[in-house]
């Protein structure tokens, strides 16, 4: 059996050396650690220098126990001095290691654990903070974006299908009298709006509504105020609505005036329908809407909007430029209400005013730059608008109503043939009675309408716009009117010897040249209108046309010029002035100044 040369010398050294080497390899790591940090420099990490040889000889004693207890081990023949090489070169690399780690280790890794209730909040770096920040908001973003509910740099979806817009304008007005204006002049739009009126000038001692005809109005400052917004509900539907203020519910005017102790103004809604386009070519509106028809200001006021379901067509034919369009439409004026009258039986039947409106017309524009031509016919039928007698109506016995007082006009401005509705029965028990009265129209309105308009270009971007209208009432029938039994109050030219000369007429016509740009919009833009006005008392409605010439109505005559130049993009200043006549009856000349501000968006 050989002999285990080995065994006298392992079982010497056993119970020491290799228990020392035990605790060298599992504690190497960890002294060499501490060892290190305590002599390594604070304020850089070097390579150490390259191992060296450890001498078998007696070396000076180190102060690392690893150094030390390796030495020991080579010393007792337990390893070789090439392995106490490796070791200690290797005890060196993990060292450096771990300074490295403790450099990039927080101050609160070596702190003592936080005592009860405290809690330690280890300090996160500011670069660290922010790019946790990104990531965070990334993923949200994505998220939002995902399900719809947000985007980058967007707004709900439903805000972009919605679009607004406005105008202000402020207003200096001035009303001139003539000097021969006849005195006193009633003020039949107040006493129906006011009405039944007593007619009786002994039940009545005030009197009734008297227009003024003498005094001017200097410096009448009055607002304007628009506010709209149109929804893109869905493809093809639209929805608008508009705000306006006013002084009342008048139809043909928005205008505000200013003061009345400085009280808070109206607001009205103005418009508010809504808009179906089937087809590229064709729409309808339905609710309360802009002017669906070419027009003037002889037949229908700028502002005037209308009321009840209209459609519109538009579509090129035949040669280019070549335009074909047409708009119809029905529209309520005025109904009776349910329990009209009030205080009476029986109950009033059904008759509701309407307007029923069809026209068709033409635009020929060979060259947007160039010239061009469109026109118009149109035939508006105002359907049971002319005011009816009544029955016999005994207002004595406690009555306040009489049978047809539902068929009065809803609205008024001046110039229409008028007479007095109520055909009242004499009190038999007095000779002195009350005599309320409404007024009805003479006439009924079934109006031919004619416009024109021509257009050229002079020199650079100025132009010249010519525009005509002609209006006439076919349903006008004096004959008919006087043989009813009812007498006209109105249009009179005076009495003589108890014969009074009663006149109307039923034609109209408009024609103005516009110089400048006719559809103005940006700084540098003006244009200057000059025109000339003839409407006979019964050709049109006088509810519905100008309400500035003649201060609105019709039986009038006479010119306006109007100017104005935009100072900025879509803000203008203009003056306006109108001078008008009577045609028939007593004299009232009546001159209006306009001095406006301007803006819009």
């Amino acid at each position: 059996m050989t002999p285990n040369y080995f065994a006298p010398r392992f079982a010497a050294v056993s119970h020491r050396t290799i228990a020392a080497f035990g605790a060298a390899m599992i504690a190497g790591p960890a002294l060499a650690q501490s060892d290190a940090m305590a002599t390594a420099p604070s304020t850089s990490v070097q390579s150490p220098p390259a191992a060296q040889p450890v001498s078998t000889a007696n070396p000076p004693p180190s102060e690392s126990m690893v150094i030390n207890l390796i030495r020991l081990l080579v010393k007792q023949g337990v390893i070789t001095q090439d392995a106490a090489d490796a070791l200690r070169q290797q005890a060196e690399d993990e060292a450096m290691q771990a300074r490295t780690a403790a450099a990039a280790m927080p101050a609160t890794a070596n702190l003592p654990p936080p005592a009860p209730g405290v809690v330690r909040i280890p300090y996160v770096p500011e670069v660290v903070r922010n790019q946790i920040r990104d990531e965070i908001k990334q993923d949200v973003l994505a998220q939002a974006q995902a399900e719809g509910w947000a985007a980058r740099n967007a707004v709900p979806e439903w805000v972009n299908r919605i679009t607004w817009s406005g105008d202000l304008r402020f207003r200096d007005q001035f009303n001139f009298y003539g000097a021969n204006n006849y005195v006193p002049y009633v003020d039949y739009a107040t006493f129906n709006s006011n009405g039944p009126i007593d007619t009786n000038p002994i039940t009545n001692p005030n009197g009734i509504p008297i227009l003024n005809t003498t005094n001017n109005r200097l410096d009448q400052f009055s607002l304007r105020a628009r506010l709209g917004m149109t929804a893109d509900v869905y493809k093809g539907v639209k929805a608008t609505i508009r705000l306006a203020t006013g002084s009342d519910g008048s139809p043909v005017s928005t205008t505000q005036l200013l003061g009345g102790g400085l009280a808070k103004n109206n607001i009205w809604l103005d418009q508010a329908y809504i808009t179906l386009t089937p087809v590229y070519w064709g729409s309808a509106e339905f609710g309360r809407f802009p002017n669906p028809f070419m027009h003037t200001d002889l037949v229908y006021d700028d502002n005037l909007n209308f009321d009840g379901a209209a459609a519109q067509a538009s579509k090129e034919f035949g040669p280019p430029g070549l335009k074909l369009f047409g708009s119809g439409g029905a529209f309520p004026l005025n109904y009776v209400a349910n329990n009209t009258p009030t205080n009476a039986s029986p109950k009033a039947g059904d008759r509701t005013s309407w307007l029923f409106a069809l026209q068709a017309g033409a635009e020929f524009k060979p060259d947007p730059l160039g010239w061009s031509v469109k026109g118009a016919v149109a035939y508006y039928d105002f359907f049971h608008l002319q005011g009816v007698p009544s029955q016999p109506c005994a207002l004595f016995d406690g009555n306040n109503a009489c049978s047809t007082d539902n068929t009065r006009p809803a609205f008024m401005q001046k110039g229409n043939s008028l007479f007095l509705l109520r055909n009242i029965i004499p009190n038999p028990g007095s000779l002195v009675y009350a005599t309320p009265q409404f007024l009805g129209l003479s006439y009924d309105y079934h109006v031919l309408d004619v416009t024109g308009e021509f257009e050229m270009p002079l020199f650079g971007t100025t132009r010249l716009q010519i525009a005509g209208n002609y209006a006439r009432n076919l349903a006008y029938d004096p004959a008919r009117a006087l043989s009813n039994g009812t007498a006209i109050v109105d249009n009179y030219d005076g009495c003589v010897s108890g014969v009074c000369a009663y006149h109307s007429g039923n034609n109209a016509f408009l024609i103005r040249a516009t110089v400048g740009n006719p559809r103005p919009g940006v700084i540098g833009d003006w244009n200057f209108t000059v025109g000339y006005k003839y409407i006979e008392p019964d050709a049109v409605l006088d509810a519905f046309n100008d309400h500035d010439f003649h201060l609105g109505g019709t039986n009038a005559k006479g010119y306006y010029i109007t100017a104005a130049y935009y100072f900025a993009n879509n803000t203008w200043i203009n003056a306006k002035w109108f001078s008008a006549n009577q045609i028939y009856g007593v004299p009232l000349a009546i001159d209006v100044l306009q001095l406006e501000l301007n803006t819009r968006f």
